[in-house]
């Protein structure tokens, strides 16, 4: 059986960013995203059997609804 341990991924923490000029959202927002999407990726073609995802999705526990996008 294949596991993927993941955590702590705080979307949201916004620390060292600027504005994305053509969306207008924080870079350190879309390198989150980008980092995310990588992982999705690597589950998929290292056919992983199980994904635990061990919390600190966000940053705070009321994100924001473009961050729940």
């Amino acid at each position: 059986m294949r596991i993927l341990h993941f955590a702590d991924v705080h979307i949201g923490v916004e620390n060292y960013s600027k504005l994305d000029p053509e969306t207008g959202l924080s870079t350190r927002l879309g390198d989150f995203l980008e980092t995310f999407d990588r992982l999705v990726d690597y589950a998929i073609e290292s056919k992983i059997d199980l994904a635990l995802f061990c919390g600190d999705a966000y940053k705070s526990r009321d994100p924001s609804q473009t961050h729940q996008r």
